[in-house]
């Protein structure tokens, strides 16, 4: 087996299982000890590194790298190479001008005097790019030099595959984590966010609460939207501080007009397990939120004739009945139907009597069970 095909080998065993991208120059660094192997993440764009991984490095060599980054004169190249290329840095950055940066006092002159590199590009995005480099001492010169670059340029196309798949991998599995049938088994809507407050899947119940509810509903974004400013603002601070301090809160209840409001509690879930570092900066972190709301408007109520036929009461009644069993109290009942709030209790006291119950709760509960039995 050439080098070539042992390095491609070992990036595809890497990325795949989540290993160290470093490990897979074992062999080569070890018949090179005096070149500098390096598989890095970074922001180009203010020199900061998500991740480091070195072969024929010296102990304290990733946290010189880091103190010393911003005035790394590499990192910028990731911006201006072509992806289909190798990397030659004496093309962009004369190794005289690397000499005289403080990047190459505080770090590449402790180890070997190096002055150039080659590498190249496995992801570009937007700010961030994960980059292959090879460091070359200035006395590296000659065929060593030139079997490392016709290795590179035998790996390039296939560590970019590698790397490409293992973020495949990562959205698949988010995909499919997203798409999991388990919330259908939360009676209530249940939704999860995966981002601010867009919701990425809901249950059928929630489904039926963002058609019929007043109070909640999914805007054109596919976020959460509420009646009010105030309302969102609180869905909105909810979902920060979940994510923020990793616990659940609520019950907490949104407001509407002669309703006693939703009720919707949030708790932090991981959407993956955790990805390899080296994808940390291109596959989301943030946690996903589960919401569970609970609205009244939007709850199954038994039709006013099916009321009246089950309980032997009158069509003024059952409207009673229907505005108790999704929360209302007796005066917000009182309120809706324009009747005072004595008129509504003898409403009531009627009702329990001809049913032969002992209290409201229990007038709710028997009219609740006879909603659900009707089929949606």
């Amino acid at each position: 087996m050439s080098v070539a095909e042992d390095l491609i080998g070992r990036m595809y065993s890497s990325v795949i299982l989540g290993q160290d991208l470093g490990q897979a120059f074992e062999g080569l660094a070890a018949a090179n000890r005096d070149v500098l192997f390096g598989v890095q993440v970074q922001c180009y764009l203010n020199n900061d590194y998500y991740y480091m991984s070195f072969q024929n490095a010296e102990e304290g060599m990733a946290q010189d790298m880091d103190e010393a980054g911003s005035c790394n004169p590499f990192p910028p190249l990731a911006a201006i190479i072509p992806f289909q290329s190798v990397l030659y840095s004496e093309r962009y950055i004369a190794p005289e001008m690397v000499k005289r940066s403080e990047f190459y006092e505080r770090v590449l002159s402790k180890r070997n005097t190096f002055d150039r590199s080659r590498g190249f590009l496995m992801h570009r995005k937007d700010g961030d790019a994960a980059i292959v480099a090879f460091t070359m001492p200035d006395d590296f010169v000659g065929k060593e030099d030139l079997f490392l670059c016709d290795t590179l340029e035998r790996i390039r196309p296939h560590f970019q595959r590698a790397f490409s798949l293992a973020l495949e991998l990562r959205q698949r599995e988010q995909k499919a984590y997203l798409g999991a049938h388990w919330l259908e088994r939360i009676p209530s809507a249940a939704m999860v966010l995966d981002r601010g407050l867009h919701v990425a899947v809901a249950n059928a119940e929630a489904e039926r609460m963002f058609r019929s509810s007043d109070l909640i509903d999914v805007d054109c974004r596919g976020e959460l939207s509420t009646r009010s400013h105030s309302q969102r603002k609180l869905l909105e601070d909810t979902a920060a501080n979940v994510r923020l301090n990793k616990r659940p809160i609520g019950p907490l209840a949104l407001h509407g007009e002669f309703m006693p409001g939703a009720l919707f509690a949030m708790t932090p879930i991981r959407v993956l397990e955790r990805s390899p570092a080296y994808l940390d900066c291109f596959v989301p972190a943030d946690e996903a939120v589960l919401a569970i709301v609970i609205d009244p408007s939007s709850l199954s109520v038994a039709p006013v004739t099916y009321l009246q036929e089950c309980m032997d009461v009158s069509k003024r009644e059952a409207e009673l009945i229907q505005n108790l069993v999704v929360g209302l109290s007796v005066r917000e009942t009182a309120d809706k139907m324009q009747i005072s709030y004595n008129t509504a209790r003898n409403h009531l006291a009627r009702i329990t009597d001809r049913v032969s119950l002992g209290s409201q709760s229990e007038l709710v509960r028997l009219a609740s069970d006879l909603s659900a039995r009707i089929p949606r």
